[in-house]
């Protein structure tokens, strides 16, 4: 476990993350919480609901668990596109070194885009160009993706084109990128344009950390692999590097965190995705300098690491080292499982401030207007203080599903169980608590968007 000789560096790890949510949960077993109640009876039926959905769908076998990641939006319609991509990348000869470049650069821009205000647009679909089928949510934004990275949308080499690299990502235009998510006055994507400033904002990231990302011939994303087998951590082993989390986290952290630290999304300069949370300063001492009272959850780098350790794994045959140190992800299903189970409620002053905020809210053009629930901002203390709950009541009802099926950790991981179980129980509940919209029971709004 790595030592953290000043607060800015201990509140951009991993180790923190679950350690100031663990707090906060301390806070809730006193029943002081701020903002929710706390039921611990629900627990058990929490427990049984997700091991149903294990039992339902993977016969609570781990070796049919698939893990959780980007791969698995890809594969929607139970079409193996990423494995019949690689597949088509072998028999032209390209090595499993530049397949693995290419399956990071994919993923990489897959999960950028991959955020809720986009996936959870009801108004907007994808039809793809290979089977004409029809795609919304996750799965849409990741095949329409495909789509476009298969097209060289992405790439400023029209001989290369699979691949990311930041010259393209520099002079995406806009209308091409409309274009690429087939849009018009009736196909709207919510948020589009804050998307492509995403992206074309990890060009600029890509452009300044030459030592992750190189420069020869290009800056991508999928650089980061040479830079990770030839650090001095790496061990090389007859099976393929041995590759430790603590190694791969600092360069998937300039690419995760920027979004949450601009003016308009909110976060810590700095820090990215941290937040001060109000029930941690119990005295009321806090300083302007202070940070003793902020929870970090690094939500979209965490995110990124999961579906970056499964190509690893599977392309280079890597093991990486210290995955227990990520946690549950505080996403809507994951939150909306407390939520909808009881497991966790809203003090009633709070719902009633939420429910005038999506009042106001609907009010303005363009907002939803039916399955009323609250609403708040994303660095509401609300949000704040659900998001920590999340976290650390989702890595107790882990333990309890591993106890209830007889599965150690070894067999049954985090990434497995999120996503065999609490990811999709949490979904399955959206859709029939609000099956108009599939919302989750708090929306989040960042600037002038809803996050579901």
């Amino acid at each position: 476990m790595m030592l953290y000789c000043d607060n800015e560096n201990y509140l951009t790890s991993l180790q923190a993350v679950r350690e100031r949510c663990f707090k906060v949960q301390q806070v809730a077993n006193k029943n002081q919480l701020n903002h929710f109640d706390v039921d611990l009876s629900k627990m058990d039926d929490v427990v049984q609901f997700v091991v149903s959905l294990i039992k339902r769908d993977y016969n609570a076998n781990p070796a049919e668990m698939p893990t959780y990641g980007q791969w698995r939006h890809f594969d929607v319609g139970g079409r193996p596109r990423i494995q019949n991509l690689i597949h088509a990348w072998a028999a032209a000869g390209q090595t499993p070194l530049e397949q693995t470049r290419r399956i990071i650069d994919l993923f990489i821009i897959a999960c950028l885009l991959d955020v809720e205000a986009v996936c959870h647009s009801k108004s907007w679909s994808y039809s793809e160009q290979v089977t004409g089928r029809t795609f919304g949510g996750t799965e849409g934004v990741a095949v329409a993706v495909l789509d476009m990275f298969t097209a060289g949308v992405f790439s400023s080499d029209p001989t290369d084109p699979h691949r990311v690299d930041a010259e393209a990502l520099t002079t995406l235009s806009l209308d091409t990128f409309r274009a690429g998510f087939q849009l018009d006055h009736q196909n709207q994507l919510i948020g589009v344009e804050e998307r492509l400033e995403l992206i074309q904002h990890l060009s600029q990231v890509l452009n300044s950390q030459n030592t992750y990302f190189g420069t020869s011939p290009v800056a991508r994303p999928g650089n980061m692999i040479d830079y990770l087998l030839s650090h001095s951590s790496t061990i090389k082993t007859k099976k393929g590097p041995l590759i430790p989390l603590e190694t791969i986290w600092p360069v998937v952290l300039e690419m995760g965190e920027f979004w949450a630290a601009q003016d308009n999304k909110g976060g810590s300069h700095g820090l990215g995705d941290v937040w001060p949370c109000s029930v941690l300063d119990v005295n009321h001492t806090a300083t302007v300098n202070s940070t003793d009272h902020f929870v970090p959850f690094h939500k979209l780098t965490q995110w990124l690491v999961y579906s970056l350790i499964e190509p690893l794994e599977r392309l280079l045959g890597a093991t990486i080292e210290g995955k227990d140190m990520l946690t549950p992800l505080p996403d809507y299903c994951h939150g909306g499982l407390l939520l909808d189970t009881g497991l966790i409620s809203l003090k009633a002053e709070e719902y009633e401030r939420g429910v005038e905020n999506y009042r106001k809210n609907a009010l303005l053009p363009g907002q939803s207007k039916v399955e009323v629930a609250p609403l708040f901002e994303i660095g509401d203390p609300v949000v704040v203080e659900w998001r920590a709950l999340t976290i650390a009541y989702l890595d107790l009802i882990a333990d309890n599903v591993r106890d209830a099926l007889q599965l150690n950790r070894r067999l049954l991981s985090l990434s497995q169980l999120m996503e065999a179980g609490t990811w999709s129980a949490g979904r399955e509940l959206a859709e029939i608590s609000r099956p108009n919209t599939h919302q989750p029971p708090i929306i989040i709004k960042m600037g002038s968007h809803v996050l579901c």
